[in-house]
Parts: C-alpha cells; sequence; structure tokens
C-alpha cells in the first residue's frame, strides 16, 4: 500500500464549460451580439493562456503541482506583460544607450581627447537613455 495522497484531478474541460454557461446566464444588454461573441472568445482564450502561464511557474520552481500563487503569479504577468512590454523595451533600450555614453566618458578620459562633438553625444545619449531607464521604473 502506497501512502501516497492522492490529489484531485481538475478536468480544465470542465472549467471551460463552467464559464461558458456563465456566460450564457449573463445578461448581453450592453453589447451587440457579435461583441459578446467576440468577448467570449477573447476570456476563453485568455483562460488557455492563464493555464500554460500558471504550469510554466510551477514547472520554473520545479513544483509538483500548480499552487494558487503560481495562478495569481500567472495573472499578473499576462496582464503586466501586454501593457508594459513597450515599457520594458524603452529601459533596455535605455540602459544600452546609459552604457554607451559610459562608455564614451571612459574613452575620452583615458585617450586624454575631448571633442566638443564627443561631448554632446555623450551628454544626449546619457540624457536619453536616463529617460528611458526613468519611464520603464515608473510605469513597471
Amino acid at each position: 500500500m502506497s501512502n501516497l495522497i492522492s490529489k484531485p484531478q481538475y478536468n480544465l474541460q470542465e472549467v471551460i464549460d463552467r464559464v461558458n454557461r456563465e456566460l450564457q446566464n449573463t445578461d448581453t444588454t450592453p453589447f451587440s451580439h457579435q461583441a459578446f461573441e467576440q468577448l467570449g472568445d477573447r476570456i476563453g482564450a485568455y483562460a488557455v493562456e492563464l493555464i500554460n502561464e500558471s504550469v510554466k511557474k510551477a514547472k520554473r520552481h520545479q513544483a509538483e503541482g500548480v499552487s494558487s500563487s503560481d495562478v495569481q503569479q500567472a495573472s499578473r504577468y499576462l496582464v503586466a506583460s501586454t501593457s508594459h512590454r513597450i515599457y520594458r523595451h524603452a529601459g533596455t533600450i535605455g540602459g544600452l544607450l546609459l552604457g554607451t555614453a559610459f562608455s564614451n566618458t571612459l574613452s575620452m578620459i583615458t585617450t586624454n581627447q575631448y571633442g566638443l562633438t564627443g561631448i554632446i553625444i555623450t551628454f544626449l545619449l546619457t540624457l536619453i537613455g536616463t529617460f528611458l531607464i526613468t519611464v520603464h521604473i515608473v510605469k513597471d
């Protein structure tokens, strides 16, 4: 005999069916027929993405199953990933520009060559890079 506790097995199709039943019982007054169908499709797509992302989170933590914190983190990631993706890229580009500015400054100091063009370019790179990183930090 095994001392393993059997975990309840959840049927994902039951979850999807329950969502569909709830949608059928909702008042569609503010939506047109096509808009409500599209809403149902989007909710279904989000549910599938949430399931997949929750499983990925659990696998990253090498867990045996998906926990409620995995689902919460996956939900936050899915909501944030679509709206904050641009800001994340802005932070990356800002970091590259700031790194380039620091590299230019170090080059000018070590070679002892200070040209007006180099100083202006380095200043602009620093300014733009700092701005993009700030936007990323504020929006994230």
